[in-house]
């Protein structure tokens, strides 16, 4: 029973400690001064102006690649540069994702072959596409372009300036049109 009151008596006088401490007794607060805060000398602002990446970045992205994507670009894409290159080696190699000036991207391989072609709005280049599936697009859908290509497993998808997308096999027979 001793060490009961004992303890209850204890965290008592804890508590009007802690009590007297956090209290809000006037007769025991001290006023401390604040010295004013000078205000900071003004800061010189220096305006510099960025160069747009796409204008630098070409000739140091087409020093990189190999020689191969260089030589299609050239030969494919005569009239555009390179403005911007992303490379990826996971899949036992490195494969390139190659973005031209006029808005074209092409996919490479980790043989530095196409994979992919996509001018968007406009043609892709007609010795990209087989004869087969050219013959095939110029009879049943008079002018129209193709503007992606994709080499796929199982052959070639192609995309028409109107979103259709066309899939044939390798040889280049009509598969069926894609979803």
């Amino acid at each position: 029973m001793k060490i009961l009151s004992f303890r209850l008596l204890s965290i008592g006088a804890f508590a009007v400690f802690l009590f007297s401490c956090s209290g809000n007794n006037d007769a025991n607060q001290q006023q401390v001064t604040v010295p004013p805060v000078q205000p900071a000398a003004p800061v010189e602002t220096v305006v510099v102006q960025a160069q747009p990446a796409a204008q630098a970045a070409p000739a140091a992205n087409a020093q990189a690649l190999p020689e191969a994507v260089n030589t299609f670009v050239k030969q494919y894409f005569p009239n555009a540069t390179i403005a911007g290159v992303e490379m990826d080696s996971d899949h036992g190699g490195v494969e390139y994702d190659v973005y031209l000036s006029d808005g074209t991207e092409i996919e490479f391989d980790v043989n530095n072959q196409w994979d992919n072609v996509d001018c968007h709005t406009k043609a892709v280049p007609a010795s990209l596409v087989p004869k087969a599936i050219a013959t095939y697009v110029s009879s049943n859908y008079q002018n129209m372009a193709i503007t992606k290509i994709n080499k796929e497993y199982h052959g070639y998808k192609i995309e028409l300036a109107n979103g259709l997308d066309l899939n044939f096999d390798r040889s280049g027979n009509f598969i069926g049109i894609d979803d």
